[in-house]
């Protein structure tokens, strides 16, 4: 395939993958098999994919800024936890030989995938107990701007587990929403919108730690990564037309056929 062939293809990707982002996640699912396909070795295929699809993340937090104020509480002690992990797993990446990523890459891949899958049966278990919470309060669930008795500050296990999804997240970091939204659940959060705040903006934080040290080690792919800003633009902005249109469990599904493919072609060789 021609240089030029794999920009186009790798521009596509993009557009695919901001749309599925915006429509369910998974867009990794597209960047990376495309950046290996135009050539890129795996850990610079994976560095090149974080930080391009990192130029999105901040208008995830834009949008559930004004939710921000009612978890201020947890976002010291998980935000460190967060910076924390981004940082010892891009050192990790890049210290690591390039064999045990590769080595790592089907079970990264499937544990994503696993994620990606799971995604709707957690939304659907995290608005029962919205529901439940908010009825024992004495409030329909549809009125509930929040949830009386949610702690303010999370457990210490709450800030462990964290790390480690930063560790991952600078590490590979497709599905780290999920375990993100998973964790927070169970450390007493339930109202989806300040789940949903606090998740987008300990991603953030994960993403750019990695992201400065992955650009400050220059491993990243400048020309592919741009030509997967250019496509994540335009796809971006379908995506959030689309988001209400398409079932997102269908997204899901095609992220999973991608997922499981790639993994299986690492071990066929």
């Amino acid at each position: 395939m021609s240089f030029l062939g794999s920009e186009w293809m790798v521009g596509v990707a993009g557009f695919g993958a901001a749309m599925m982002n915006a429509i369910a996640g998974g867009g990794t699912m597209l960047t990376f098999p495309a950046l290996l396909a135009a050539g890129l070795p795996p850990v610079l295929a994976n560095t090149t994919s974080t930080v391009a699809l990192g130029v999105g993340m901040p208008g995830g937090v834009w949008a559930f800024r004004k939710h921000l104020p009612s978890v201020s509480g947890w976002i010291w002690p998980l935000g460190v936890a967060s910076v924390l992990g981004g940082v010892a797993g891009g050192v990790l990446l890049l210290a690591l030989p390039a064999g045990v990523f590769e080595a790592l890459v089907p079970w990264l891949l499937l544990l994503a995938t696993a994620l990606f899958v799971l995604n709707e049966p957690l939304v659907a278990w995290l608005n029962r107990r919205q529901a439940a919470a908010a009825v024992r309060a004495g409030v329909s669930a549809t009125a509930a701007s929040g949830v009386p008795g949610e702690p303010t500050a999370p457990r210490a296990w709450g800030v462990a587990f964290q790390l480690l999804v930063g560790l991952y997240g600078g590490y590979f970091g497709a599905g780290i929403g999920i375990m993100m939204l998973a964790g927070l659940s169970l450390l007493g959060l339930r109202e989806i919108n300040r789940l949903n705040a606090l998740k987008a903006l300990l991603a953030l934080l994960v993403n750019s730690t990695s992201i400065v040290y992955f650009i400050a080690r220059g491993q990243v792919d400048w020309p592919l990564a741009f030509w997967l800003m250019a496509g994540s633009i335009p796809g971006s902005i379908v995506g959030a037309r689309l988001a209400q249109r398409i079932p997102a469990r269908w997204v899901r599904r095609i992220a999973a056929v991608i997922g499981i493919s790639i993994a299986v072609s690492f071990w066929a060789k």
